[in-house]
């Protein structure tokens, strides 16, 4: 669009009311002399004048627009910038009242821009004219810095409630390994179409996860569904769609049990493991983390056009690869204004007027400003980061509880009775760690950080384990799979377990890291003479697999076979008269019997 096409498009009290704007132009009567005159003086040196008029918040209108935007000016990334909107711009266009306001009708932006953009040959004018606009600084904190309490307005209260810090990059180290042995051992329970686990299941899972979940269950208010509802399960919820689509864990029936890959993975570097299920769930992961907002109705309705959560997983990759430095806390309001600011945004749905809150009439987001950022890509984004990546351990999170923590709905038709509008709301600060870094990208290497630990016991050479410490819920758990509780505090080795454990190579060798690495001082000659001994032991046989045992008709024809070219490579003696063949090798030994003019029947049915 030229200026020449601009102008053309205006009714002449329009062209008059900008040409009132021009303090040493006099308005015409005609449409074409109007247009003439303002493009030329547009177009001429005289437009410094006009570029010297504006003011420091016009200014800034006009630089985002023709440095970073094509021309176009976008309210939303602005008013995140800048706090605020230039006055034709903040008028609400079915308002009778702000169309009359003096300051929107008096702004010299009314002379650049037309229906929100600049026309081509004049943004090329006024780009030379208005510097690049400074890029959006954000305030970073660290630890020291991160404040200990926020202030929530709470009906009831306004008091401060204690800011929550968990560092996720070590949780994960620990959870992992937990959740794939717990799932090793069967009994979880899900659902056999959704793969979302029971409710069995998520308390199973929250009870080996280091430290539960985000919230405890006293932090879960009883509160009616159309309230909001209960703000757990999330960590143990995420953890089984996470395997599952990473293909660590399927379905099996209506239990979850491991895969070839998850049995690997107890084997492999957690950091990689992590990696991998991070770029599975961007791309496949599901379902839509938008259902886990369930306040927000019709996201099944026919002709709702949810968008792919592919794609919005990948613009907040972006952002946090962009917008967050690694090892800094920053506010999650900061992260959605840079969001808005650097244009990182993403549509939830192709129809918003199929979603709504409460009833479907009076509280659909398809009217203005209800599928604004905040109701729907801050609640996906708050999903996503809270639920998933967190629990991954690529952010650390500081949070609250989620009851009026984000009052940016209050005005949403039918959400009056709300206590949230997502139990993700209480989500206050994001730190992308080392971890994070490693699987965004960022950062070519990943170097673990060793949890530094005392000592959980004390071996006797009765190999009777004298506790020194509370377990943690993995270590929990690697007891249970080992030992018997005894009295308080000590648990007996349990040989039996060890062995049965021990037939899998790899189990054997974390067993024995385990006892090694928590034991108090040297480990008593008892525990290595132990572990030697179930080494020898279940190494000492090999499963070779099925085999046919043949009966000859007499001890010569054994013999025969088990010697000649034709058979003896296919099969072994197995006493006077019988012949082992393994399953593997079955034809190959019936094709060597037929060049010998015999036949083996076929085994009845």
């Amino acid at each position: 669009m030229t200026l020449q096409d601009a102008l053309s498009s205006l009714t002449v009290p329009e062209l008059k009311q900008r040409c009132s704007l021009i303090p040493d132009l006099r308005a015409a009567n005609r449409k074409d002399q109007l247009i003439a005159d303002i493009k030329g003086y547009l177009l001429s040196e005289s437009l410094d004048k006009l570029v010297a008029r504006l003011t420091e918040l016009e200014r800034n209108a006009v630089a985002e627009a023709v440095h970073n935007w094509d021309g176009h000016f976008h309210a939303v990334g602005f008013e995140a910038k800048y706090g605020s909107l230039p006055a034709p711009f903040s008028d609400d266009p079915l308002s009778w009242l702000s169309r009359r306001r003096k300051d929107s009708q008096d702004s010299m932006l009314k002379l650049f821009f037309y229906q929100q953009t600049i026309p081509a040959d004049l943004a090329a004018r006024l780009a030379q004219r208005v510097p690049a606009p400074p890029p959006l600084r954000v305030e970073t904190l660290d630890d020291e810095q991160l404040p200990e309490t926020v202030r929530i307005q709470r009906p009831t209260s306004e008091d401060p409630e204690p800011l929550r810090r968990a560092s996720t990059e070590m949780l994960v180290h620990q959870d992992l390994p937990a959740v794939l042995r717990l799932v090793a051992q069967g009994g979880l329970g899900v659902g056999a179409k959704t793969g979302l686990a029971s409710a069995a299941a998520i308390r199973r899972i929250e009870s080996v996860l280091l430290g539960g979940d985000w919230y405890d269950p006293e932090d879960d208010a009883d509160l009616p569904r159309w309230a909001g509802g209960p703000i757990r399960p999330i960590r143990p919820f995420a953890w089984p769609l996470l395997l599952q689509t990473g293909g660590l864990a399927k379905i099996d029936g209506n239990k979850l049990g491991l895969t070839a890959k998850g049995k690997k993975a107890l084997s492999q570097p957690v950091h990689e493991v992590v990696k991998q299920l991070f770029e599975r769930w961007q791309r496949k992961g599901k379902p839509d983390e938008l259902r886990r907002v369930d306040l927000i109705k019709g996201q099944t309705s026919k002709g709702v056009r949810l968008t792919a959560p592919v794609d919005r997983r990948f613009v907040i990759e972006d952002a946090l690869r962009d917008c967050c430095p690694v090892g800094e806390w920053l506010s999650i309001d900061d992260l959605f204004r840079q969001m808005k600011a650097a244009g990182y945004r993403f549509v939830i749905s192709g129809n918003p007027w199929k979603l709504y809150l409460t009833e479907a009439n009076y509280g659909s987001l398809g009217y203005e400003g209800n599928a604004s950022f905040e109701v729907l890509e801050a609640r996906y984004t708050l999903a996503y980061l809270f639920e998933y990546l967190a629990t991954l351990g690529l952010i650390d999170v500081a949070y609250v509880r989620p009851y009026r923590a984000r009052p940016d709905y209050y005005d949403l038709w039918g959400a009056d009775s709300f206590s949230f509008l997502s139990r993700y709301d209480g989500l206050q600060y994001l730190r992308l760690n080392a971890l994070g870094a490693y699987c965004l990208d960022l950062s070519e290497h990943y170097a673990a950080q060793a949890a530094e630990r005392p000592p959980l016991f004390r071996i006797g050479p009765d190999l009777q384990l004298e506790l020194l410490r509370a377990p943690e819920p993995a270590e929990q758990l690697q007891l249970e799979q080992i030992a018997t509780p005894a009295e308080a505090g000590r648990w007996q080795l349990d040989p039996a377990q060890l062995l049965a454990r021990g037939t899998d190579a790899d189990e054997r060798e974390r067993s024995r890291q385990f006892l090694e690495s928590s034991v108090e001082g040297e480990a008593p000659a008892e525990l290595s003479d132990l572990l030697a001994r179930i080494e020898e032991r279940a190494s000492a046989l090999t499963d070779a697999g099925p085999a046919r045992l043949i009966q000859c008709r007499d001890a010569a024809l054994a013999a025969m076979l088990s010697t000649d070219p034709a058979t003896a490579a296919h099969c072994s003696r197995a006493g006077e008269r019988h012949l082992c063949v393994p399953e593997k090798k079955l034809n190959a030994f019936r094709k060597g019997l037929a060049r010998l003019d015999f036949v083996l029947p076929e085994l009845a049915p």
